[in-house]
């Protein structure tokens, strides 16, 4: 562990050498300071972890160095000492920041006590702060993989979109497509970069292989060719809602499109019997993933939900999987992607 460091203010020579041998035994680093101007100019040059202070000082006392040194260091810990115990001083002190207050002549004991308490409530209110930081930078990236997850996936999918038409209509201009190719290879290199800050900000969670499962057929089902079968596509985002719709039609899907959970909902309600996969977004504005995935469930327990998402398998995705969800497919994605997921989840 860091030596802690201490700034023991005092103008009495005695005392302050008396607090430095009590506590340098305990293993701190002592700096001492005779006065509030010199404590003052010792902060402007270096950093401590924790200030011992006399109340009554010439020139600044303890209430008033206490107050400068807030103002410049707020989350500087602070003990005042004082020979003139009262509640008002005690009262003051601890008013405008300092985490405890000790009466002279100091005892060794106490002394040691209560530095060790200040000490590890430092080391918790540090601890706390990393955690607030870790969290806020883990919320960060996971909210600003999402937003640009969205936008490539749109990006990837146009790409591949483009060629394909490009393949239907035999044009064949290198240049264009040398284009197309470096705009695809940039966005995979922007997913790639964006996939190792979600490795360094949170581990992935990831109990299903490759993030699929095979759907296995109803007794007296028959295995159903692309262009017999219907995807329900619940996503929120038109672009890509469109785009989805555009892929998954070139590979002779039929597809039912819904932009948000309550249309989707309503939509399965009344197709069932008709739709074979559904294709869900899994955070919406208006419902969560898990409610969509369960109310479908409800309607048809034997229902294929497969998961789409900007952010990675997290708790909540995990839950939907675990009940029962068909697989989950991470954007940014292209058309050969989706279509081979959608083909390898449907082999039988």
């Amino acid at each position: 562990m860091t030596q802690k460091t201490c700034l023991v203010v005092d103008d009495d020579y005695g005392a302050r050498l008396l607090v430095q041998k009590i506590l340098e035994k305990e293993g701190y680093h002592i700096t001492l300071a005779s006065g509030g101007h010199e404590a003052l100019e010792y902060l402007k040059k270096d950093s401590c972890d924790l200030m011992i202070s006399d109340l009554k000082m010439e020139g600044m006392d303890g209430i008033e160095l206490l107050n400068k040194v807030k103002q410049s260091e707020p989350n500087l810990s602070v003990i005042i000492l004082t020979g003139h115990a009262s509640i008002q001083t005690a009262i003051e002190a601890l008013r405008l920041g300092a985490v405890d207050y000790l009466t002279k002549p100091v005892n060794a004991d106490e002394l040691r006590i209560r530095v060790k308490k200040a000490i590890e409530r430092i080391n918790l209110e540090n601890r706390l702060t990393e955690i607030e930081r870790q969290l806020t930078y883990n919320a960060t990236v996971t909210t600003a993989n999402h937003e640009i997850n969205q936008p490539l996936t749109v990006i990837l999918s146009g790409v591949d979109m483009i060629k394909m038409e490009f393949d239907k209509k035999h044009i064949g201009d290198k240049k264009i497509l040398n284009y197309l190719n470096l705009i695809e290879k940039s966005s995979l290199r922007i997913a790639n970069i964006l996939r190792s800050f979600r490795e360094i900000s949170t581990p992935v969670i990831q109990k299903i292989p490759h993030g699929m499962r095979m759907i296995e057929l109803r007794k007296g089902e028959k295995y159903k060719h692309a262009s017999e079968k219907y995807i329900l596509v619940i996503e929120d985002e038109e672009q890509i809602r469109i785009l989805i719709r555009d892929m998954l039609e070139s590979a002779g899907y039929h597809v039912i499109l819904a932009s948000n959970a309550h249309e989707g909902i309503e939509i399965y309600e009344s197709q069932k019997n008709v739709i074979d996969l559904v294709l869900l977004d899994y955070y919406l504005p208006d419902s969560s993933g898990l409610q969509v995935f369960r109310k479908i469930r409800e309607v048809d327990k034997n229902s294929h939900i497969l998961l789409t998402s900007g952010f990675d398998i997290d708790d909540d995705i995990q839950k939907a999987l675990d009940e029962g969800a068909i697989g989950f497919l991470s954007k940014p994605f292209n058309r050969e992607q989706i279509v081979n997921f959608i083909q390898q989840l449907t082999i039988q």
